[in-house]
């Protein structure tokens, strides 16, 4: 009995990069979809009397009765975006810095605004505000302590990695071309700070859809460029996948 044929590596090759190009299409329509509350939020110095659900923006600066502790920095925070970056080959093998590390964290607080206080609900869905490096780490040097305690307590991002202990053949590449460096960044907004938030308003106060810092067009700009940047990068996963299942 004959075994079944099994598929040629390209066709499998493309059809992986199709779906990873698809996938990379969604996440990237998604947040730019999100991206757009910015635009198409109504700005509102105040809530009082605006519909339930309405799409609105606030602009005006954070005030806050409880905060969260920045991870890297220790700096006071509503809400911050913890980055961390580690130096590794990237396209055609040229030295990039890539993200292994970003998540969110967010507290309710207040946009107080030239006439009111408007209540901010959690949790915060899109951070897009300025980005603050706190620290840059050789593979061969330890990090500060609150940085390295941080790495110890969070699950998969352990200081070892092949790009920071290669095998000892490639330590002299990999030294000159700083893999395995790691850049730890925050993206927070701090009592005090001017923020815009677009969201909807619930129940008397904002479920926001973006945090962002300064005005609205400013963050618009950021954040269609890295939304735009995915959709460009999955639209040519999905070509490039499309056209080896019909070449191949």
């Amino acid at each position: 009995m004959a075994l079944p044929a099994l598929p040629a590596l390209p066709a499998l090759f493309g059809v992986a990069t199709l779906l990873l190009g698809a996938f990379v299409c969604l996440v990237s329509v998604r947040h730019l979809w999100r991206t757009a509350a910015l635009a198409r939020a109504d700005p509102v110095d105040r809530i009082d009397g605006v519909a339930e659900g309405a799409l609105v923006r606030v602009s005006g600066a954070v005030d806050a009765e409880r905060t969260l502790t920045a991870p890297f920095s220790g700096v006071d925070c509503v809400a911050h975006r913890a980055v961390v970056e580690e130096r590794r080959p990237g396209a055609f093998f040229l030295p990039t810095d890539v993200t292994i590390h970003e998540p969110t964290r967010s507290t309710a607080f207040a946009v107080r605004t030239p006439h009111a206080r408007v209540s901010v609900a959690d949790p915060v869905r899109t951070v897009a505000l300025d980005s603050t490096v706190v620290a840059t780490v050789g593979p061969d040097d330890d990090p500060p302590e609150r940085i390295a305690r941080y790495e110890r307590e969070t699950d998969g991002l352990g200081r070892e990695t092949v790009w920071t202990a290669p095998p000892a053949p490639l330590v002299p590449v990999t030294r000159t071309l700083s893999l395995g460096r790691r850049r730890y960044s925050e993206r927070r907004a701090s009592p005090g700070d001017d923020v815009t938030v677009a969201g909807r308003v619930r129940d008397g106060r904002l479920d926001p859809l973006v945090v962002s810092t300064g005005s609205a067009g400013n963050a618009l700009r950021r954040l269609s460029t890295t939304s735009l940047a995915g959709l460009l990068i999955g639209a040519v996963a999905v070509v490039l996948g499309a056209a080896i299942l019909v070449l191949g």
